[in-house]
């Protein structure tokens, strides 16, 4: 009888050393699926609202324009202006201009019955109301959303606000901050849309869960069904019973590994740059007393397998936290020299800006890189110039080192982006630096009455002071052009001369702005 208790007994502790531990890792299984699920639906929460504040912000861009241009009546040079914005920004698919408080013409043509304007249904920061759920008048198709300010109008699929692919089944959606929704991805529950649309937040509801995130006047959230996660834990602790505590400590590691290695924005970045789906577009640097082509800076884009490019203000941030901005650098560096060898050996009056992150400008890495890749190429180092933010400039002493390297082999060095960061004159006098670049954002305050106009002419008396090569960056109209020539800036680039163009369009547009022409600066040197 003892004995069979003793029996009884242990083998009541060996069951229940085996199960205690599976009960905890269930346990801790569950939680954590709940965990990362919803860490899951945050990331797709934010990668939707950067879609949709990534093109509100081109239609922002397409109105700022029109504005510029001060746009008036229905004339065929303002409906064809009209026909090329919707062509350029992606997501707009129509323009149209109100003439005393209605529609008169689109960018297809004129409006045969004029509409009267009405109030939007709501608004967005930046003074564009939304008109929710239309019909376009000139063309057919379903409804679309209206946003407006001043005398014009953009028309936008809702779909356009959402498009982003998913790795797992659910529903992604925006809406404005008083609840307005403007687009769905998918099915899911009116309540629930209706609760996230006004007051945001994430959790579980019913058998739901969601995340969301808001951002200028918008708020993006993602909704999956809660049994997409039960199940998962069921079926993995199918698997983890019977094999016992060591095998199930084992095989919950590997699932979590396994998890961990789910395509995130890092790996899906890594494998980019590995399959080298990174292109350059080159946007030309125009010689202002002469307006002939003195060069580019050339412009990583990512072209994904599915067609979408995709801006560097999305990847870039993401590859310099993530440590990939160095075979990001590679890459580009490489891809200029397939691009233009030909083109630079040919016109040694051109050269090429080469943007160098900040980490690559205090370790002095890729210089050894840019060597080699010149190497054989018949391009002369001095055809290569090199841009680099402040921040790439913070760590003094190292980026000296750098400048001085890169100088000394021949290329020109230039800061970008002056004056949004946290460079000071001391720190740019220790510096032997050859080029400064003025910020758009100082050039757009040009002739207006902004805070940030009187900017500018300090950074350009400072620039003459040091001897500095001065390029404009964002010029757009001829009034900065002309402001900026009589002050002595001697390049600019911008929309006013021409956007990013893929290489074969950039050597074109060089040949056709040149014709055999030398700028100054080169004859000078």
């Amino acid at each position: 009888m003892r004995r069979r208790t003793i029996i009884i007994i242990a083998s009541c502790l060996a069951i229940l050393a085996a199960i205690l531990p599976l009960i905890a890792i269930a346990v801790y299984a569950r939680h954590k699926a709940v965990e990362d699920e919803n860490r899951h639906l945050i990331e797709y929460a934010d990668w939707t609202l950067e879609r949709a504040t990534g093109n509100i912000r081109m239609v922002e861009g397409v109105f700022g324009r029109l504005e510029r241009e001060n746009r008036h009546g229905c004339d065929a040079a303002h409906i064809a202006r009209m026909r090329q914005l919707t062509i350029d920004a992606q997501p707009v698919d129509e323009v149209g201009y109100f003439m005393d408080g209605k529609l008169a013409c689109t960018s297809w043509g004129k409006v045969g019955r004029p509409v009267a304007i009405e109030s939007p249904d709501t608004q967005l920061p930046g003074g564009i109301g939304i008109h929710l759920n239309v019909r376009p008048i000139v063309t057919s198709g379903g409804t679309v959303h209206a946003l407006s300010r001043g005398d014009h109008n953009i028309l936008i699929k809702p779909e356009r606000l959402v498009d982003v692919l998913t790795d797992t089944k659910m529903t992604l959606g925006v809406a404005t901050l008083d609840g307005k929704i403007l687009s769905t991805s998918g099915p899911a529950h009116a309540d629930l849309v209706a609760r996230i649309a006004r007051h945001g937040g994430s959790g579980r509801w019913r058998n739901q869960m969601f995340a969301s995130a808001e951002r200028k006047g918008l708020r993006a959230f993602a909704i999956t069904d809660r049994a997409l996660v039960e199940a998962r834990i069921d079926r993995d602790l199918w698997y983890l019973v019977p094999i016992g505590v060591a095998i199930s400590a084992a095989l919950v590691g590997l699932v979590l590994w396994l998890s961990r290695q789910r395509l995130s924005p890092r790996k899906e970045l890594e494998i980019a740059i590995r399959r080298r789906e990174f292109v350059a577009f080159y946007q030309p640097i125009i010689e202002l007393s002469t307006g002939l082509c003195i060069g580019a800076e050339a412009l990583a884009r990512w072209h994904r397998p599915d067609g979408e490019w995709v801006a560097p203000d999305l990847f870039f941030p993401l590859a310099e936290q993530t440590g990939l901005v160095e075979p990001l650098t590679d890459l580009v560096i490489e891809t200029v020299v397939v691009d233009l060898a030909e083109m630079l050996r040919k016109e040694r009056s051109i050269h090429v800006a080469i943007n160098i992150s900040a980490a690559d400008m205090q370790s002095g890495r890729f210089l050894a890189v840019l060597a080699a890749a010149l190497s054989g190429a018949g391009i002369e180092p001095s055809q290569i110039w090199l841009e680099a933010t402040e921040r790439g400039f913070m760590n003094a002493a190292a980026a000296r080192a750098t400048i001085e390297q890169a100088r000394a082999a021949g290329h020109l060095v230039a800061i970008d982006d002056f004056g949004t960061g946290y460079s000071s004159l001391s720190l740019l006098e220790t510096l032997p630096l050859d080029a400064l670049k003025i910020d758009k954002s100082f050039v757009d305050a040009i002739g207006k009455d902004a805070a940030t106009s009187v900017i500018v002419p300090h950074i350009i008396e400072m620039a003459h002071g040091l001897n500095f090569h001065i390029v404009a960056e964002g010029v757009e109209t001829e009034a900065q052009e002309m402001y900026l020539r009589d002050a002595g800036v001697e390049f600019a680039q911008g929309w006013r001369y021409s956007e990013a163009l893929p290489a074969d369009r950039f050597a074109a547009f060089y040949e056709e702005t040149n014709a055999g022409r030398t700028p100054a600066f080169f004859e000078a040197r």
